[in-house]
């Protein structure tokens, strides 16, 4: 028997060696490590001795020998001091067989290097190097894309991989062969060769069990392991089998968050309703409270208190009104954009005009951006787009929290920057571009970019779909989406889109009327599921109309049938029970008369069957949130119409 002998600047081998050559053995000595591997790849050694070091490591020697061609069939034993034992077990889960202390017990080394010879001896030997699969087995091993590998029973060494198995791993064939799962840091956690270890031991085989496995770029990847018993040059080995299951838990996972965000549109409807109810009372107090400070003070009906200042203290009262008025506004502003995107994509193109559907946007996005990057606008002079708004408001909503999400949120705001700018490219087309100082996108992932469920974001993060919709919509659209990026320093997004035909429609808002007492007194039927949205209307009409309210349109039918006249019924469109469509059928039946002064208030029509009625049905319609002049000037031109 040969044995390889690599001593240390710390470890004298030469009782070792003496030992040796009593038990018959012929030793080889190796000056280096370097020299250790080149003699062993030259002619493998099955008994390796190393002398442990000052440093105590040898791991990289252990598995250089290790991944040596029939390094596996090798043992290979420590030599070391009894103060150097607490460094022994790296190297021995590192490939080491087992160690040897100085000074020599003669007996007990002596074991030691019986059972390592005979460790060595009944180790399976490696496959002959001319040794080739051929026929069945070499179709199904070299060419099947399932990744799959053979190993030694003892030891676990991989003697075979196909190619499926190398792309899976990342490692080349060379890499892997006389190496074990272990050398390699293969499975995600220490403990799973040892549950599979179980499941094989107590079945025979292991019948797709789920696990993970981590290739060499540190990449985890979902698998099914198939284990089994084959023979393999005429000697027993395990066949392994991982097909591979990333992609389709990946896309199970993308698939779970899309179906959540189907239903995305018709919530953000939902929820504009639901705020706007509450939002219509507080806008119409406000409005209501406001107005009758401003005539009191105009009229000077509230004077100072003796002794006090000129000024009225309740000056800052209508002040502070004002404020909350405003604020108002702008939920109303918010809530508005969010129905924006709610809208169904089988809208008509039209003439757009892209600088206000892209500032509608950034009031959506503001809070998404504010924290990680300074906004700069440079909107150049472009005529209007043909396109949709409310689908434009997606596609610019989705690039622009895309460039906040790409850039750090270490609250550093004012070292990055997104920047969105509009742009004439060429005579009838129209640039927008968002630019980010983000992370930019790697050459390799830009091709992949506008596929379906591919993201570079964290799970739970991002779905895969938001830029692969926006591609879709710019294309019906007739315009094009590009993307510019430089990995490490950021990404512009480029949206193409031919410039319309026909100016942008403008909606001409009605003019403030002022809150008068004009025109003649009426008796309005108010129905609305908000009791205090009830109350807030008939604050606001009480000092010029007769009130009567209910939350219930059922309730007010027999009254109707039985002949009570209104001159204007003001209908919530979406209640329970009976709604402001059902009411207005119902009213068709008993009072087709009335059906012309019926006045729809609604804070949203989110349903299909709400959107087809307002577009059937020739009746005014009311937004909530309303103002109290707003609903004051339509209650006149309703209630001075004849007929």
């Amino acid at each position: 028997m040969r044995a390889l002998l690599v001593p240390s600047g710390s470890i004298e081998l030469s009782p070792v060696e003496l030992l040796l050559r009593q038990l018959g053995v012929t030793p080889t000595l190796a000056r280096d490590e370097e020299a250790a591997i080149t003699a062993f790849r030259l002619s493998p050694f099955p008994l390796v001795l190393l002398g442990m070091d000052e440093a105590g490591d040898r791991i990289v020697l252990v598995r250089a020998l290790r991944a040596c061609p029939r390094g596996m069939q090798a043992s290979i034993v420590l030599v070391a001091h009894p103060e150097q034992v607490e460094r022994l077990k790296p190297l021995l889960d590192a490939g080491a067989d087992d160690f040897l202390l100085l000074p020599l017990d003669e007996a007990s080394a002596t074991l030691r290097l019986r059972l390592a010879e005979r460790r060595s001896a009944e180790r399976p030997q490696p496959m002959p190097d001319d040794f080739e699969l051929d026929g069945l087995c070499a179709v199904l091993l070299r060419e099947s894309p399932v990744p799959t590998c053979i190993t030694t029973r003892e030891g676990s060494a991989f003697v075979e991989v196909n190619d499926a198995c190398t792309r899976l791993f990342g490692y080349a064939r060379e890499e892997m062969l006389w190496r074990t799962a272990k050398d390699l840091n293969l499975w995600e956690t220490p403990v799973e060769p040892d549950r599979l270890g179980a499941i094989f031991r107590e079945y025979g085989v292991v019948r797709g069990v789920e696990s993970r496995v981590r290739a060499k770029s540190g990449e985890l990847r979902h698998v099914l392991v198939f284990s089994g018993i084959a023979e393999y040059a005429g000697t027993p080995h395990v066949v392994t089998m991982f097909p591979d299951l990333t992609e389709r838990k990946q896309m199970e996972a993308r698939l779970l968050l899309a179906d959540r965000m189907a239903s995305v549109g018709t919530l953000a409807a939902g929820v504009a309703h639901e705020i706007n109810n509450p939002l219509a009372y507080v806008t119409a107090n406000l409005g209501y409270a406001h107005e009758e400070l401003v005539r009191l003070l105009e009229r000077g009906a509230v004077a100072a208190p003796e002794g006090a200042p000129a000024a009225s203290p309740l000056k800052p009262v209508c002040v502070a009104l004002g404020e909350a008025l405003h604020g108002a506004d702008r939920v109303q502003t918010i809530v508005g954009d969010l129905k924006t995107f709610s809208r169904e994509t089988q809208e008509p193109l039209r003439a757009v005009d892209v600088k206000k559907v892209l500032d509608r946007t950034l009031n959506l996005a503001s809070g998404e951006i504010r924290h990680r990057a300074k906004l700069v606008k440079e909107y150049g002079d472009v005529p209007p787009v043909r396109g949709n708004d409310s689908r434009l408001g997606q596609v610019f909503l989705n690039l622009l929290v895309n460039a906040a999400q790409a850039i750090p949120s270490d609250g550093d705001a004012d070292s990055h920057e997104i920047r969105v700018t509009t742009r004439l490219t060429a005579p009838g087309q129209v640039a927008v571009e968002v630019s980010d100082t983000g992370a930019g996108i790697a050459p390799e992932l830009l091709g992949r970019i506008f596929d379906p469920f591919f993201t570079t974001k964290a799970p739970g993060v991002g779905t895969g779909l938001g830029l692969s919709i926006c591609h879709n919509l710019i294309h019906a659209m007739g315009g094009e989406l590009h993307v510019h990026s430089d990995l490490g320093r950021g990404t512009t997004f480029q949206v193409l889109l031919p410039s319309a035909t026909t100016p942008v429609e403008e909606s001409v808002p009605e003019p403030r009327p002022a809150v008068t007492a004009g025109g003649p007194r009426g008796r309005v039927l108010v129905i609305d599921d908000e009791p205090m949205l009830c109350s807030a209307v008939e604050r606001i009409l009480r000092p010029h109309h007769d009130v009567v309210y209910t939350t219930l349109a059922a309730e007010v039918l027999p009254r109707l049938e039985a002949g009570e006249h209104f001159d204007l019924i003001l209908c919530d469109l979406m209640m329970p029970r009976m709604n402001g469509m059902d009411f207005h059928a119902a009213l068709q039946r008993l009072r087709p008369d009335l059906t012309g002064r019926v006045i729809f208030l609604t804070g949203g029509a989110f349903t299909a069957q709400a959107k087809t009625f307002l577009e059937r049905v020739p009746n005014r319609r009311v937004e909530k949130p309303f103002n109290a002049r707003a609903l004051l000037a339509v209650a006149r031109e309703v209630i001075t119409t004849p007929g």
